[in-house]
This record gives C-alpha cells, structure tokens and sequence, in this order.
C-alpha cells in the first residue's frame, strides 16, 4: 500500500544499550528519551552511520522432473549493525575491545584483554526524521569490535563495533521488532 509519509530520512538517531532480554518500551513518544532502564551509547560518527548487515546463504530453488521451480529452501541467515563509536570512553571500549566493567582499573583506564568476548545487550537504535522516528529493538546483541580504529588528523577517532543479533526468548527466538514510523511528542 502507497503511504507518503512511511520513507524516512535518517537525519540524526540514537542508539541505546541494556541488558541483554530488556523489553522494548511500550510507549516512546521522545526519541531523547525511551525511559528506564535505556542509556544512550553516546556519539557515532555521522560520515560513516550505522549499516544493517545480511550474512548467509541464498535460497536454491529445488525442483522436480515435471515442474523445475517447484519449492525454494530457507537458507540461515544472520542480520548485523556495524556503527562507529566516535567517543573513547570505557563503555565505548567495553564493546570494541570484548570485555566487560571488570576490565576498568582504578584509575579509570581500561585494560584490554587478550581474547576478546563479545558483550550481550539489548540494542534500541531509533532513526529520527524531523518529527517522525522509527525504533528498532533487538533484545539480544553480541557486540564487538569489527574492524580498525581509524586515526585521521581531519576526523574523530573512530571505533567500529559490529552487533550481531541473537535469537530471544522474548521473541519466541526471533531476534528483534522494528516499529512503524510514530510521529514525535507535540510537548
């Protein structure tokens, strides 16, 4: 069905973690503000914005002697988001570096282990377009760094964190829900 107002511009967006099996919140009306127990990664990079990613194998078309396209299989597929933290802070480097808060020393550095593991969160990225948003939950993320820091005397630092979605209980082992567009709060 033609609905003028369902494409969206990704001006600005948000990206929130929680603990891994948060349920997504009920009623968002600001963008800014999802509600407990929701915090807000922080910046990422806006010349490289988050990118939704699809790995796996195609469907194969099976057939048989008298009909040659008679049923295509399911193949495994995994989704992804791959954004660029742009802030060097511990949470940021929790996610890149694989490790968790125990990781963080006394005097506020953050050691970095010698095998990374990945760290589990609920992810909430909400897209924003002017006064419309689109949130877009996945209650189990696998979080970790995927590619180099990027270093560049004209730009931010750059850490590259891909989260792969897990299946959830919540879901009935589905591994998120995204919304329909919903218009921001008139407050």
């Amino acid at each position: 069905m033609l609905q003028d107002d369902a494409p969206i511009v990704p001006g600005t967006g948000y990206l929130y973690l929680a603990d891994p099996d948060t349920a997504k919140p009920t009623d968002i009306t600001d963008p800014l503000n999802p509600g407990a127990p929701w915090v807000n990664f922080g910046h990422t990079n806006r010349e490289e914005m988050p990118e939704f990613g699809r790995d796996g194998d195609d469907p194969t078309t099976l057939g048989s002697w008298q009909n040659a396209k008679l049923r295509q299989t399911s193949p495994d597929v995994t989704y992804a988001v791959t954004f660029q933290s742009i802030q060097s802070t511990t949470d940021t480097y929790q996610l890149y570096f694989g490790a968790g808060p125990e990781k963080i020393q006394g005097d506020g550095s953050f050691r970095i282990p010698a095998s990374p593991t990945p760290q589990v969160k609920a992810l909430l990225m909400i897209l924003v377009d002017g006064t419309s948003f689109l949130p877009l939950w996945h209650p189990r993320t696998s979080l970790l760094g995927s590619d180099a820091i990027s270093l560049d005397v004209e730009n931010f630092v750059s850490y590259p964190i891909t989260g792969t979605f897990l299946g959830s209980s919540l879901l009935d082992g589905d591994i998120g829900e995204w919304a329909a567009i919903l218009p921001a709060s008139s407050s």
